[in-house]
């Protein structure tokens, strides 16, 4: 596969993390793959150095309320900077997982709240973390848990725990739902505190027969049997394997059922499960090198990762309003370009969350991957020039071909030959290495137009 560890662990990090700029790369090579897969799984252990609430007072600015866009800028900022990558990596899986939108849930706060959780719940063991998201105030919203009281049970979310949360369609019946919803009849939040709240008169106390159980079930009861259900580890696994190993050619259904094995066994801890997958044979094949396409938020995140804006950022003066005013402008521009390339965060299409790999990919969603290139180097702005060094290197280009080789591993990019042949061609039109010594922004982001064409750059 991979002919150094340096490129292995690029692999790891674009995969594991949100992609990476090489200096996040060359401080893991110390520690080997082995080292290096713990240390991302140990984030909580690392300190944390983004202030969350500066952040959002910045992106509220006189706003009284919070809304769902400001926290998803808020977001991205996060994932842009942050030092505990595999964190933000999770917090957007389950997002998807648990797919809710601020379309219904409408308030920023409860919206805040959510991914917050993720983050924090992001390796815990899955029956804490499914139990949590059944009380979190945005999913009681937006599966209408609110709306779920004794004598009217609401169904809605008891369907969805059991189809997209669990165990998957087949393992189930419409009474097991109907039973299940009745469990959770009561269960509402504050709209004062934002907490979740259980309503003892409006709860459904009585007898209930669930996957072939009788009882008194709580919804704490549903909740643990749903996870413990035979068929929930190999659901889970298989949408590991296809989020984090391949989600291009068919499921590989040995690997599936070890990582449900591993999940089971450990007591349906995320962190084991993520660690006998990121140490896995399937993993490191080179059947699943560059199969899994990158989502819009991969693609506009992991380049400008890649590139050091997610460093630059870090360093801005805050304090200053020259600093706020450069991350509130940026942070919406990326936002605008996630969305613009087919993914608005916080606004998944519907409960079932974004339909991943081949379904990126349009004639639409390409051309504007391509432009995206006019934001990796703008045509002015202190970010866009020191970009622009970050590609070309501190001092100019002796060829054309040396030039094409630094491109690659900059973006992390095994350039084809057809690839190649098309930078060449541009260039030598262009003036070639005397436009790249002049760091002529407009040749730079044909260059990138033709990188972020590419088939190969789809790809993670």
């Amino acid at each position: 596969m991979q002919s150094s560890l340096r490129e292995r662990l690029a692999h790891l990090l674009r995969r594991a993390g949100l992609s990476a700029h090489k200096s996040e790369i060359e401080r893991l090579l110390p520690l080997g793959i082995e080292g290096a897969v713990d240390a991302l799984l140990a984030f909580d252990q690392q300190p944390e150095t983004i202030d969350d609430e500066a952040i959002l007072q910045l992106l509220r600015g006189d706003s009284p309320r919070l809304q769902p866009p400001m926290v998803a800028n808020w977001w991205l900022y996060r994932m842009l900077v942050t030092q505990r990558p595999m964190q933000e990596r999770m917090a957007l899986f389950w997002h998807n997982h648990f797919a809710t939108s601020a379309s219904k849930v409408g308030d920023g706060n409860l919206m805040l709240m959510q991914i917050q959780m993720f983050q924090r719940l992001a390796l815990a063991d899955f029956k804490t973390l499914v139990l949590e998201v059944s009380k979190d105030p945005a999913m009681l919203v937006w599966l209408d848990g609110v709306r779920n009281v004794k004598g009217k049970p609401n169904e809605n979310f008891a369907r969805e725990l059991l189809e997209l949360f669990t165990m998957g369609i087949g393992h189930y019946t419409e009474r097991d739902i109907q039973e299940a919803a009745r469990a959770f009849t009561g269960w509402s939040f504050s709209r004062v505190t934002r907490s979740f709240v259980f309503n003892r008169a409006q709860h459904d106390d009585g007898e209930k027969e669930f996957l072939g159980k009788r009882g008194r079930f709580s919804g704490e009861d549903i909740v643990q049997m749903a996870v413990e259900h035979p068929a929930t580890a190999p659901f889970i696994a298989r949408k590991f394997y296809r989020l984090f190993i391949n989600d291009v050619d068919p499921v590989d259904e040995r690997t599936v059922q070890a990582l449900a094995k591993e999940f089971t066994q450990s007591g349906y801890s995320t962190r084991a499960l993520m660690r006998k997958l990121l140490l896995s044979e399937a993993f490191w094949s080179p059947r699943n090198y560059r199969r899994r396409i990158k989502s819009p938020v991969e693609f506009v995140v992991g380049t400008l990762r890649q590139v050091g804006i997610g460093e630059r950022l870090r360093q801005l003066n805050l304090s200053s309003g020259v600093g706020q005013r450069a991350v509130v402008a940026y942070l919406r521009l990326v936002n605008q370009w996630t969305r613009r390339i087919g993914q608005a965060l916080l606004y998944p299409p519907d409960v079932a969350g974004w339909e991943w790999g081949t379904a990126w990919i349009s004639s639409q969603t390409m051309l504007e991957r391509m432009r995206f290139a006019e934001v990796i180097v703008p045509n002015r702005g202190p970010l866009g020039f020191q970009t622009l060094r970050e590609l070309l290197g501190t001092e100019p280009p002796r060829t054309i071909e040396g030039f094409i080789d630094r491109l690659g591993e900059v973006l992390d990019v095994a350039l084809s030959k057809e690839t190649r042949e098309k930078l060449q061609e541009y260039l030598q039109k262009r003036g070639g290495v005397t436009a790249l010594a002049r760091a002529d922004r407009t040749v730079v982001q044909g260059i990138l137009q033709i990188v972020f064409a590419s088939p190969e750059f789809q790809m993670l």
